[in-house]
């Protein structure tokens, strides 16, 4: 077998070479794929769950609330208007109110008088919302209709001590402007959810792929034969059999087939942070023979203030200036030979022995993929 040396990238200082890989119809391991339940890869067209929004008012905050900002007053002001008393925003100069802004989902199925969890947040310039109560708040969902209410006392995972400013310190933890309302808000309406039409259940995958859905038109096919199709990528459609349509047991259908087991497919994908320098690559990735050279470069740069002193009866003026050093280091690179991997163990030890850290390791996985060596999807959060 015979190699070609491909082309050679600099980045940085890092050099990669990718050299062709060995003939195509080369034994490659399988890699497994544990089966899942179906219900863990799809839901049900029509039972989707409902977000909600609100806007409302915190109080009895121990002088955390809001301080100068003016929607805080005008909120006040007409909340107060409800109870038949009219006071002036100026006139307002309480610090143990905030105004904050509040969200909830709703699952599906839901009953009128049930009970969701809320979740609220600051929208002004408090410092902490620990101790308020959220007064009673309209939540609205994406038609604008009050779809729920809330009220009730926050709890807050975090806190804020202390005294801010000149010979003060101040002690937080988490985000004390952040709170959450358990079962603080309750439902206005019955959730009319019709996931049958015309006989048929249509299963929309989370991760939409091709081979995916046809698997799990296969595996429903095993417990209703003729009853499933694969329509796209997204889309398995299923007909309901008439012995549990016809009694109302579409259901009991459901359940059955929640329950059945199939092997996803994926497409080899790595997904990079360079923010936090995490690297994550799927199982299916693999590599083609490449030599690697790969070294760290260290630029200091540091100053410092010196006095320049001018001779005596010179008459100069003695002036303040910079001594800037400039420091350069360059660590030893090592070239390796990477071999074609067929899995990602075997692409994990080959960059382990290399001892490049996880963001030298996005600069060399983009250089492979660049260089075609590197057959997959480069995902960057």
């Amino acid at each position: 077998m015979k190699t070609s040396l491909s082309s050679i990238l600099i980045h940085g200082l890092l050099l990669v070479a990718v050299i062709t890989a060995p003939a195509a119809g080369a034994a490659t391991a399988q890699i497994g794929t544990a089966q899942v339940r179906l219900k863990d890869l799809v839901r049900i067209n029509g039972c989707e769950r409902i977000d909600l929004i609100g806007y409302g008012v915190v109080v009895g905050l121990n002088k955390t609330g809001d301080k100068d900002i003016e929607l805080a007053k005008r909120t006040v002001s007409n909340l107060m208007k409800n109870f038949n008393i009219f006071i002036d925003p100026a006139d307002i100069t309480s610090k143990n109110a905030a105004v904050v802004m509040l969200t909830a989902a709703v699952n599906p199925f839901h009953r009128k008088g049930d009970r969701v969890d809320i979740q609220v947040a600051s929208m002004g310039d408090a410092t902490s919302l620990q101790g308020g109560i959220l007064l009673m708040t309209p939540l609205l969902d994406a038609d604008g209709r009050t779809y729920a209410v809330a009220q009730g006392a926050l709890t807050v995972g975090g806190y804020s001590a202390g005294v801010g400013g000149p010979g003060g310190a101040t002690e937080t933890k988490n985000f004390p402007t952040v709170g959450r309302i358990p079962s603080g808000g309750t439902l206005k309406y019955d959730d009319t959810v019709d996931f049958v039409k015309e006989g048929k259940l249509e299963l929309i995958l989370r991760h939409p792929d091709f081979t995916t859905a046809q698997r799990i038109a296969e595996v429903i096919e095993t417990v209703c034969p003729g009853g499933s199709l694969a329509r796209d990528a997204g889309t398995v459609s299923v007909i309901i059999p008439s012995e549990f349509l016809d009694v109302g047991h579409a259901s009991e259908f459901v359940s059955t087939i929640e329950a059945l087991r199939v092997t996803p497919d994926s497409c080899a994908r790595v997904v990079v942070n360079e923010r936090t320098g995490t690297v994550v690559l799927g199982g299916e990735v693999s590599i083609g023979t490449a030599i690697v050279a790969h070294g760290n470069l260290t630029v200091r740069v540091g100053s410092s203030l010196g006095v320049s002193q001018p001779a005596p009866l010179s008459q100069g003026e003695t002036v303040v200036v910079e001594d800037v050093q400039v420091e350069v280091s360059e660590d030893p690179s090592r070239v390796m030979l990477v071999p074609q991997t067929s899995n990602v163990q075997e692409l994990a030890d080959v960059l382990n022995q290399l001892g490049a850290s996880p963001r030298d390791l996005i600069s060399i996985l983009e250089a492979l993929q660049s260089m075609g060596s590197l057959q997959m999807e480069l995902i960057t959060l």
